[in-house]
């Protein structure tokens, strides 16, 4: 079983997903980056100013010891835990602190910086927080320096930072939305020539056109080009091999009929056993060569892509034509076929199958034959039905029909129905039989076809074929191989 493999919309539309959620996870990420990194920035300024403010405040009395000469101007440094916060330590011992430190103190011996040319540091604050800190060294006189220090509460980052973040992926997921849209309709236009080219293609395949239009991309004009090369080509070797092969059988019948001619001298000479083995070859021959001849002749499916028959009108041409046939007049013929009906097959082809099946029937029918058509899931059943002996329809059997008995000149019936088998087979179709009620039917599906372009199948030499003089062989496809003559 193949396996199925993605499709080209699904391939550009999986890459084009994967490019922008990629991009603006990126970008999401640097914006989030560069917010935090500004306002990092505006944090440090702001303890630029606290840090001058204490520095200014900050004096030595005359027992060395550090003093505020006047109170610090943010009531925070006066709350608990507040987050904001300043000290004043030497030599690693803390000699002030701000109340809202209570009895914890600032570590300032680790600074992690947070970028690259920042005085500013984050340090470990009360209660497991984080702070960001500004420390520096005074010294008022000639004892050893005072380390000052003021801190802001990290936190208040954190929360700017996840407000940002919030906003920025619903910002980016409407953007994802829009370049997602974009990115779909930019596709699907992108590949519309080729739906326009499927879109021919099935008019083609249907018979509504017989080539493929030019109004096409740039892009996809070569592949247009070359498929109508390859259609007219198709075409022309199909009309070389059907006049090859009617110039084969031609040319194989006069060789044919000298040689049994001279095998039936032998009789006279004693020779009927030489000559009954000669003339068996020569039947066996000419069975052989019908047979592959009309495969030859025959177009299949691939070649009837864009071709229909219309039933109706095939029907009735056959019936009228069956009239000058042996018996045809004898025989009350019944049309129940609708006159729009039409089937995906070959003209030539359908004339071919119905023309045999139709003298099938005249040979046997005892007084009618029935021609029906149906429509029956979304198949055309039609069906040749006569009141004659029915038969079986045996399997691997390509040459097959219903017993002859005592009819030596019609020995080769079988053929015509073999080649109906198998022109039938060329298109998938199976040739169904069914004997009931003293009736013999047999039948056959096809696809339906399109009314508007349908073609009957050409019958004009069937009057002229019946009343020439044939082989065995002959009088089996007389009716089908007149129409597609």
């Amino acid at each position: 079983m193949p396996v199925r493999r993605p499709s080209i919309r699904f391939r550009l539309l999986t890459v084009a997903l994967v490019s922008i959620v990629a991009t603006l996870a990126v970008a999401g990420v640097s914006l989030v980056s560069v917010f935090e990194r500004q306002i990092l920035k505006r944090v440090e300024q702001e303890l630029e100013v606290r840090w001058t403010e204490l520095a200014a405040a900050f004096d030595v009395d005359a027992d060395g010891h550090p003093t505020l000469i006047r109170p610090l101007t943010d009531p925070r440094y006066h709350r608990p835990y507040s987050g904001a916060y300043w000290q004043i330590s030497q030599g690693g011992t803390t000699l002030m602190t701000s109340r809202s430190l209570w009895d914890d103190s600032l570590d300032i011996g680790s600074r992690s910086y947070s970028f690259s040319g920042s005085t500013a540091f984050e340090t470990a604050g009360p209660g497991n927080s984080t702070l960001y800190a500004i420390s520096r060294r005074v010294s008022p006189d000639e004892n050893d320096p005072f380390d000052l220090t003021v801190a802001l509460d990290h936190a208040e980052v954190d929360a700017l930072r996840q407000e940002f973040e919030q906003d920025v992926r619903w910002i980016l997921g409407a953007i994802a939305l829009v370049l997602a849209m974009t990115a779909w309709f930019q596709v699907r236009h992108s590949l519309s020539p080729l739906r326009d080219l499927d879109r021919e293609l099935k008019a083609v395949h249907e018979g509504r056109q017989p080539r493929l239009g030019s109004a096409f991309a740039r892009e996809v004009e070569p592949v247009v080009t070359d498929l109508n090369r390859l259609l007219d080509r198709q075409e022309q070797l199909i009309r070389k091999a059907r006049d090859r092969a009617g110039a084969l059988a031609h040319g194989l019948k006069t060789p044919l009929t000298v040689i049994g001619a001279e095998a039936r001298r032998l009789i006279p000479q004693g020779l009927s056993g030489a000559a009954a083995k000669i003339g068996g070859q020569i039947e066996a021959i000419r069975r052989h060569v019908d047979r592959e001849l009309a495969r030859a002749r025959t177009a299949g499916a691939a070649a009837a892509a864009g071709t229909y028959t219309n039933v109706g009108e095939t029907v009735d041409r056959l019936l009228r034509l069956m009239q000058y046939l042996p018996r045809g007049d004898a025989i009350a013929w019944d049309d129940e076929v609708p006159k729009d009906l039409s089937v995906r097959i070959d003209p030539g082809d359908f004339g071919e199958v119905l023309g045999n099946l139709l003298d099938n029937a005249r040979k046997w029918a005892q007084s009618s034959v029935v021609v029906r058509a149906a429509v029956e899931d979304g198949q055309a059943v039609i069906t040749v039905e006569d009141d004659g002996p029915g038969f079986d329809e045996p399997s691997g059997d390509p040459l097959w029909g219903r017993e002859l008995p005592n009819a030596a000149d019609e020995e080769s019936s079988g053929l015509g129905l073999g080649i109906v088998r198998g022109i039938l087979s060329e298109y998938d179709i199976a040739l169904r039989v069914r004997t009931a009620d003293g009736l013999c039917r047999v039948s056959f599906s096809a696809p339906l076809g399109n009314p508007g372009t349908a073609a009957p199948a050409s019958g004009d030499a069937v009057v002229a074929a019946a009343t020439e003089p044939r082989t065995r062989a002959d009088k089996s496809r007389s009716v089908g191989k007149a129409l597609v003559e």
